[in-house]
Formats: C-alpha cells, sequence, structure tokens
C-alpha cells in the first residue's frame, strides 16, 4: 500500500515475522517494510565516503544488501537463491524458458524482482534506470576478522580478502601484503570506478582491543587495519562513493590511518547547532531524496508501524478493533530512537517480533473484551532486540568501577520514571511540603570519544556514556542530554543495575526471587535475605561521595530502595513500587512521594560493634525503632496509603535485626488499625473480592478448610463411595487401594 500524502510509505505482505531478508520473495504474504529509497539517498547524499554506526538489528545490513543488489554489475546468483524461478512467472515466463535464460539475463531478472512496485521504481523510475546495475560494487564484510592470536587475526582477514578476489579475479594467489590497492586499480581499469560498501567495520578493531595480546601484537594487527582503510578511503583514486556499516565510530583519523575524508552520519549531532531547530519526528513528512531518504531507511517511522498493524488484520482482525492501544504499547516499549534529523524511530526487530507473537496470541483465543485483549498484548510486549546481543563492554565497566556506575544508572533510572511519571499523567502529591522535582537529565557534552582506549583504570562517564548511545542503551533527549530509549532497555538497565549493587553472583538471583521476596520475610520477622544482599552490597549504594564505612543505615537504606526496582518489595496487590528520589537518612525518617496503596516506613537502630553478638540486645533495638515510629508518627508520610508495614530495624557491622507491625485502614483518612498479617487476606480478596467479580468460585482442597470438617468425615482410599458427586470427582484424582492392588495382579499375571 503506499500512502497518499506525508513520508513515502509502502508495506507489502501482511504476515509479520521478526527476521526478514531482502532477498526473501519466496512467498507474497511476507510483510516486508519498503526501504528501497535508501539507493537514491544514498547516490545523492553521500560525495566520497561516509560511515553511519548505529545499534545493532537497525537495519544496516538489510539496506546494505539492497545498495548492493541494485548498483552492483557483477553477476552473482548466489545472493538471489532466496527468489524461486517460480517468481518469475508474473512476467510471462514459463519454467522452460528460465531454465534457458543466460545468467546474465537471470540475474537481471531476479533483481528486478526484488525491486518490482517499490517506492522507488514507482517514484523515480529515470533515477532506477539509470543506476540499475551500472556500477562494480566491492562487499566487504568483516565480522569475521577476529582471532585469538595475531597470526589467527591476519589469516582471518585475509581469507576475507581472498574470498572478495575471487568473486573477481580467477586463479590469483594471495600473498603475506595487502592488495586491495591492485585489485581496486584491476576492477577500474576494467569496469571503471567502484562503490565500495563494508559492513561490521569496526569487528576487527573490537576484536583487537579486547585480546589479551601483547601490546606489540595488538600494536602490528592495528597498524595492518590502518594500511588497509588508508588504501580502500585515502589513497583510492578509483573509488566512486564508499559507505561504512558498524556499531561504534572508531577513530580512524586519530589512529594514524590518514583515512580523514569520512563524513560520519550520526544517530546525534555532534554540535548543539545542528540540532536546534531541524529536529524531524519520525512521522514527519519528507521528500523521499537525499539524506532524508538515506536516514529514514534505518529503524521504523510512525507510518511504517501503522501500516504493519493495518495489513496484519488479514491474519488477525481484532487487531483493527483495539490499533490505539496496541499503538501505545508499542510506543511505551519499543519507540525513542534518533538519527540524522528524525527522532521517534521505532526498533524495528522487536516491533516485527511484537506483532508476530500478538497475532500468534491472539489466534489462540475467541474472546473480544477489551480486558482480555489488553492483557494478551501487554504480555506480547516483552524484550526482543536485547536478547539479540550482550553488554560485555558494559558489563566490564560494572566491574572496574561500580560505585560510579551506580550512581550514574540511578539518575538514568529516575530520569526514566520520572518523564514516564509524567507521561502517564502522574503528578507530584500536592499536600506534600516539600514537591517532588523531576531528576536533571544526564548530560552529554560530547561523542568525540575513543572507544578503543576506553578501558583505562580511570572512570569515564562521557565514555560510557557515549558507549551505551552508539550500542543503543541510550539515546538523545536533549541537543546535550542522553536517556534510556524506552521500556525495553529500561529492563537492560534495571539488570545492570543489579549488577552493580549485588555483584556477579547474586545479581541473577535478585531478579530471579519471588515477587515481594523481602517484603514477606520483613512481614515475619526474618532477616536472612535483607543481610544476605546488605552485606553482599557493602559499600557501593551510597548517595554521598564521603561515606563512611560505619554509616550502616544508609547503606542498608539504599539496599532496600535499590531491590525495591527488582520488584522484591512490591505489595502482591501492587503492579510496581513507586521509589521516593529523597533517599532516608537521621534527619529526614520519611522521605517525600506519594503511595497509592502501600507502604513502608523503616526507623534504624545502630548496633555497637562490642554487643554484635548480643541478639537479645538487637531485638531490644529493633523494637525500640518500632515504637518511635508511632510515637513521632512517621506513618503520616504514607499519603493515599491503605495499608502499611513499620519496620524497626537494628543494624550494625554485619548485623541486622529486624521487627515490624502491619497495620490497615478503610480510606485514605481514616486511622490506622494493626492488624496480625494480612498477606493471605489480601491474595484471597483478587480472587474474590475488590474488583475481580469473581466471588463464585468454591474450592476443592487438599484438606478441609476448617478443622470442624475433619473428625469422622474423613475416608480412606479404600472406602467405596457412590460414584456421584464430589466423591466421584475427587476420587479420580491419584490411585487408590483397589487399584493399587489390580495394578499388582496384572503385574503378577505379566
Amino acid at each position: 500500500m503506499l500512502r497518499p500524502s506525508g513520508s513515502p510509505t509502502r508495506v507489502s505482505g501482511s504476515k509479520v515475522v521478526g527476521r526478514v531478508k531482502f532477498t526473501d520473495a519466496s512467498s507474497n504474504s511476507l510483510c516486508k517494510v519498503d526501504k528501497s529509497l535508501v539507493c537514491k539517498g544514498f547516490w545523492e547524499a553521500i560525495d566520497e565516503v561516509s560511515r553511519i554506526c548505529l545499534p545493532r538489528r537497525s537495519g544496516k545490513t538489510y539496506n546494505l544488501t539492497q545498495l548492493l543488489l541494485f548498483f552492483s554489475s557483477l553477476l552473482d546468483l548466489g545472493k538471489l537463491e532466496n527468489i524461486p524461478n517460480s517468481a518469475l512467472a508474473s512476467d510471462g515466463l514459463g519454467a522452460q524458458a528460465v531454465s534457458d535464460m543466460d545468467v546474465a539475463v537471470l540475474c537481471r531478472k531476479k533483481r528486478e524482482c526484488l525491486f518490482k512496485d517499490s517506492l522507488l521504481l514507482t517514484k523515480y523510475p529515470g533515477f532506477f534506470k539509470e543506476h540499475f546495475m551500472k556500477y562494480p560494487v566491492l562487499y566487504i564484510l568483516l565480522s569475521e576478522c577476529k582471532g585469538a592470536s595475531f597470526g589467527t587475526f591476519i589469516r582471518a582477514l585475509c581469507d576475507t580478502l581472498a574470498s572478495i578476489i575471487k568473486k573477481w579475479l580467477e586463479d590469483i594467489e594471495l600473498t603475506n601484503a595487502i592488495i586491495s590497492a591492485p585489485l581496486s586499480t584491476f576492477i577500474a581499469k576494467q569496469f571503471g570506478q567502484y562503490i565500495l560498501l563494508i559492513d561490521e567495520y569496526d569487528i576487527p578493531f573490537i576484536s583487537i582491543h579486547l585480546t589479551k595480546w601483547s601490546d606489540e601484537d595488538k600494536q602490528a594487527a592495528l597498524d595492518v587495519m590502518k594500511t588497509l582503510f588508508q588504501k580502500m578511503l585515502k589513497d583510492n583514486d578509483n573509488l566512486r562513493k564508499g559507505l561504512l556499516f558498524g556499531v561504534f565510530e572508531i577513530p580512524l583519523t586519530e589512529m594514524g590511518s590518514g583515512a580523514n575524508n569520512i563524513k560520519d552520519i550520526r544517530m546525534i549531532p555532534v554540535e548543539e547547532s545542528d540540532i536546534q531547530g531541524s529536529i524531524l519526528t519520525a512521522a514527519h513528512p519528507h521528500s523521499g531524496c537525499g539524506m532524508d531518504a538515506l536516514t529514514d531507511s534505518f529503524w521504523f517511522n510512525a507510518h511504517e508501524v501503522e501500516q504493519m498493524l493495518d495489513n496484519s488484520t488479514k491474519w488477525c482482525t481484532r487487531i483493527a478493533k483495539h490499533k490505539t492501544f496496541i499503538i501505545q504499547t508499542i510506543k511505551k516499549w519499543y519507540n525513542g530512537y534518533y538519527i540524522g534529523r528524525f527522532r521517534g524511530k521505532y526498533n524495528l526487530w522487536s516491533v516485527s517480533s511484537f506483532i508476530e507473537a500478538l497475532c500468534g496470541l491472539l489466534s489462540q483465543t475467541t474472546s473480544d473484551e477489551e480486558a482480555d485483549i489488553a492483557a494478551i498484548t501487554k504480555s506480547a510486549a516483552r524484550a526482543y532486540w536485547v536478547t539479540t546481543g550482550t553488554t560485555g563492554l558494559i558489563e566490564a565497566q560494572i566491574d572496574r568501577h561500580r560505585l560510579q556506575f551506580i550512581h550514574l544508572a540511578k539518575r538514568l533510572l529516575c530520569d526514566y520514571e520520572a518523564t514516564k511519571s509524567k507521561a502517564d499523567g502522574g503528578s507530584p502529591d500536592k499536600t506534600s511540603s516539600e514537591p517532588l522535582l523531576p531528576p536533571p537529565p544526564v548530560p552529554l557534552v560530547s561523542t568525540r570519544f575513543n572507544l578503543i582506549n576506553f578501558d583505562g583504570e580511570l572512570f569515564s562517564e562521557p565514555g560510557l556514556l557515549t558507549l551505551c548511545l552508539y550500542a543503543g542503551y541510550l539515546t538523545r533527549h536533549l541537543s546535550t542530554s542522553v536517556c534510556i530509549p524506552n521500556h525495553e532497555v529500561y529492563q537492560v538497565w534495571l539488570q545492570l543495575f543489579a549488577r552493580a549493587v549485588l555483584g556477579t553472583e547474586l545479581a541473577d538471583n535478585s531478579t530471579n526471587n519471588a515477587r515481594g521476596a523481602l517484603l514477606s520475610e520483613l512481614w515475619e520477622n526474618k532477616t536472612d535475605l535483607l543481610y544476605t544482599l546488605a552485606t553482599s552490597s557493602h559499600g557501593v549504594l551510597s548517595n554521598h561521595n564521603n561515606y563512611l564505612e560505619n554509616d550502616h543505615a544508609n547503606h542498608v537504606a539504599n539496599t532496600i530502595m535499590a531491590v525495591s526496582r527488582f520488584g522484591m518489595l512490591t505489595h502482591p496487590k501492587q503492579r510496581t513500587v513507586e521509589v521516593s528520589h529523597v533517599v532516608p537518612t537521621r534527619e529526614n525518617h520519611a522521605g517525600t512521594g506519594r503511595c497509592d496503596y502501600f507502604g513502608v516506613v523503616i526507623e534504624f537502630k545502630l548496633i555497637e560493634n562490642s554487643r554484635r553478638e548480643d541478639t537479645a540486645y538487637h531485638k531490644e533495638h529493633a523494637e525500640e525503632g518500632l515504637r518511635q515510629i508511632g510515637i513521632k508518627n512517621y506513618d503520616a508520610c504514607l499519603v493515599g496509603c491503605l495499608e502499611c508495614m513499620d519496620v524497626g530495624m537494628a543494624i550494625g557491622n554485619s548485623a541486622v535485626y529486624a521487627v515490624s507491625r502491619l497495620f490497615r485502614r478503610p480510606n485514605a483518612h481514616a486511622a490506622w488499625e494493626e492488624v496480625d498479617s494480612f498477606l493471605i487476606d489480601v491474595f484471597e480478596e483478587q480472587m474474590t473480592g475488590k474488583g475481580s467479580g469473581v466471588n463464585s468460585i468454591k474450592d476443592i482442597r487438599l484438606v478441609r478448610a476448617a478443622e470442624s470438617d475433619m473428625p469422622g468425615k474423613i475416608s480412606h482410599s479404600d472406602v467405596p463411595h457412590t460414584h456421584k458427586g464430589i466423591d466421584a470427582l475427587t476420587a479420580a484424582f491419584w490411585f487408590n487401594v483397589a487399584e493399587v492392588e489390580q495394578i499388582d495382579v496384572c503385574l503378577g499375571t505379566y
């Protein structure tokens, strides 16, 4: 379908799948978003050599394949093997006619099949005719250029170059010398100036950077790569146009390669003046030409996402009725990226995977109730893109600089949560004397940073932010600041935060703990889990640079604040926990903020080192803290809460003891009433109480609910029953004595 107005948009097919190749032409039903205008954008926007650095799964390889198959005059049927000969039947060609075709004709026909009805052909037929299959194109994929030693690295590099040479030359023997210049000269003499396309150009440099080689071997490998890039990009009169694709911006000029003619097309502008007044939303119309056409070919824009959903209604009609909510969910989870002049771009891998999963889930149910569709949509919204790669470079920084990373991650998480709260219509508590202010954005003054040398002992916040920005874990917020782009990446930052807070060993266990695990322990006056968390993360949870080892209250308070982000303090009746931006201290016991249902108030009491083993003393101190909460009415800060827990906590060096009291009130203005426990009440209320409407459920339990039901009413499994009603139903589970005896008889006969 072609959109009549706005940005050129064409989405063919209706079956959305997560992974689609440009050369997939075996099924017309496969949903494909037309990105063919990248060819015109490339030709018009790139004068000599350009570089595009984007996160993985942003469409780099997909678009590079289009450029190769559109411009290249090389007859390579290997890249067209996914196009069956039957795809040419629409041109009136029979099977015999196709099999008798010359290789050059067959190659051209199959490539034309890929661009049939494309935006490029329909909107710019003159451009298509002038440039289609007219130029020699050198395509170099450097993803395999890595090795365990310097020798294996050079061998991998030579094998990569040899495979390219074999496409152009026959019977040539590759020597130890890098022969990119002779090859380019040969191609230019035979075919004219060529186009150079390099995919994953940064992999060799990152591979060298991460190895444990000697400094001499690393420098030797870098010298080889510098020479290669200099000859390919700088000292090469045979080059018509060149384009490099990668994730990280390697400083080739600073490395001495001499390749100073590269024009960078960035996710973000380098200087503030580049961004002001020139930002378009991803739904903003553009002409389909030049730089706009090139940069809009990466990720999805809003029109394309909407059209994909419209096309999907062929497979799942209920999408149309609930389209608004589905688009809102997609925007929350997968929107927020930036390239060129466009912001608000969608992660194409995650959007495609989400729609595929949603259609699959909807096909398994016939319900059309709004609540059911909303629940299915939310279950389909999960992390897809983040599972396609690792965060190894970021984790290496966490292991080196835990305290600094925690401070940075908390700022990013709080910034995202405040922005999300504002977008959801949240507002500060008007009754509070100190209104909550949104945290300041995290600044990034410049992205000119040498990532190759980013492994020193000194922590560099700009370096880490730049690393996360290029890798896709951050995006531009303003011209001089960055932020977490969406809810999918927010989940990653929670995991990284857990790693920094709890260390590598406990990070996975913390996120695997049951929802509300720490809260359940505190309800029962237990502190085993809290003790493990507090002692494992000792020394890394302070908000203050002058943190002292004996400031145990501040440390444990920060531990509680941190693990609450993982759901370990979440009440069963709450989906999330709102964490105060003001960390409790001795001077500010209550913090600030608003709780919608449940709150926790903790008073800390310090345990003297000389009495660390005195359990009775610990208990006495904890109970004193509990009494102080009531005397000083600290619960008054829990505006809006209907249930709360007061905790008196005695803490010291490797010692934690807690006692708690539980309270409930019928409304936010009533007085608190102490209760023994409401954990069971909450779970039963979720099923039979307010809002669920499920009050007709009769439980058939493993044991009778009341003790009075049991005496004289329990039958042994060998007692005959009427084969009717509840007896017949419950007797169908497990084996009774008669059945076991019969099994024994049968086995004996056998």
